[in-house]
């Protein structure tokens, strides 16, 4: 819908109140027009099909689905609460989407069937699988994680043989470029399978998404990966937990806000690089493998967050990555609490930069700032 208005004459020193109040009201009126014309559409897994035309009678089977026929200004309502969808949605030059996820998760991982293993004796079963995306291994024994204690960085420990394996442990040995065996000592039940890369994705130029009840779990990479230029994204209590690298991460140039977040069981908490500018509101960071929160990106902020350090993973590293001619890395904490519960401090490590920190609480905490200049 167009106006166009012509409010003041040219041959007037001023203009008419009615006038004004006027346009006001048809203003007004065309954002209501605007809102009304928002749609919420409704995705259920179990009784879904993405051939319905997306209604609560008629919901779509995938969130992409809903996510390809939105306008902006839609919601999508996840259906029903506290469901597991084994999917992943991607917003690509997406704007002013919401979804309410109804404290569904996200599942990144497959079960195993029971049957059609190899019996190698000793409790030893092998079985042939293709191989994953980026050769990243996550095998769900019982609804419990087992990573092998290998990361995506370079000093992954090898896996052990097959012969080497203890019960509840596993490995996966190559074939070729399409297939390998996994291996799995002792119970072949209850087995899960990471085969999926990420959560929630986005990339090209996204603004305005809002991602509100959802969690992400056994990714191959991360829960939630932000990419390109992605700005106002904002998330409300969600979890990103034991998938392969982060939780949650924001690269490139994106802009992010996420307020009532969990991040645990990941090889990094959280990890926000390049020139990422993001914000942790009320946030909570734990039992990560190798660093619980990791802000090299170019603007952070922490408020009212805890870090629980309560494995030998580093409690925060932060600071510079990309030489910035334009402003400095920028760190600010509020009102955060780091604890560490092991024998040895927590280390922190805030590796040049900007740092103000207010009303933070250390507890068996090592904290190292060379590097970073202090203000208020």
């Amino acid at each position: 819908m167009r106006f166009s208005f012509s409010v003041c004459s040219s041959s007037n020193s001023y203009c008419n109140p009615l006038v004004f109040k006027g346009l006001a009201l048809l203003l007004c009126l065309s954002s209501s027009a605007s809102r009304l014309s928002a749609t919420e559409l409704f995705v259920h897994n179990s009784v879904g099909n993405d051939s319905n035309s997306g209604t609560r009678e008629a919901p779509f089977a995938t969130i992409q689905q809903a996510v390809k026929l939105a306008q902006p200004g839609d919601q999508i309502t996840l259906l029903p609460p506290r469901a597991i969808y084994r999917q992943s949605v991607t917003f690509n030059n997406r704007q002013d989407l919401t979804i309410e996820g109804n404290l569904v998760t996200l599942e990144g991982a497959d079960p195993l069937p029971e049957t059609g293993w190899e019996d190698l004796g000793n409790e030893l079963s092998r079985r042939l699988m293709p191989r994953t995306t980026y050769d990243r291994h996550l095998l769900i024994i019982n609804h419990v994680t087992e990573r092998m204690g290998r990361t995506q960085s370079s000093n992954s420990p090898e896996f052990p043989k097959p012969e080497q394996l203890t019960s509840g442990q596993f490995c996966f040995e190559n074939i070729d470029e399409k297939q390998g065996w996994l291996y799995v000592k002792g119970s072949t039940e209850n087995l899960e399978w990471s085969v999926r890369v990420n959560g929630i994705a986005t990339g090209g130029t996204t603004e305005r998404i809002t991602i509100r009840n959802l969690n992400a779990r056994h990714f191959l990479n991360d829960g939630f990966n932000v990419h390109g230029k992605t700005t106002e994204f904002r998330c409300h209590t969600i979890q990103g937990y034991d998938c392969f690298d982060e939780g949650f991460s924001a690269h490139d140039d994106c802009e992010c806000v996420i307020q009532k977040g969990d991040f645990w069981g990941n090889e990094n908490g959280i990890a926000d690089v390049n020139r990422a500018i993001t914000t942790y509101e009320e946030c909570l960071f734990y039992d990560n493998v190798n660093v619980d929160v990791l802000l090299i990106g170019k603007r952070h902020i922490l408020k009212d967050c805890s870090i629980v350090n309560q494995t030998n993973a580093t409690a925060l590293t932060a600071g510079p990555r990309e030489v910035s001619t334009e402003e400095p890395f920028r760190l600010t904490m509020t009102d955060v609490s780091i604890v560490g519960k092991q024998k040895n401090p927590a280390r922190v490590r805030i590796n040049g930069g900007l740092l103000k920190m207010q009303d933070c609480q250390f507890e068996n905490v090592e904290l190292n700032t060379i590097g970073a200049e202090i203000v208020e």
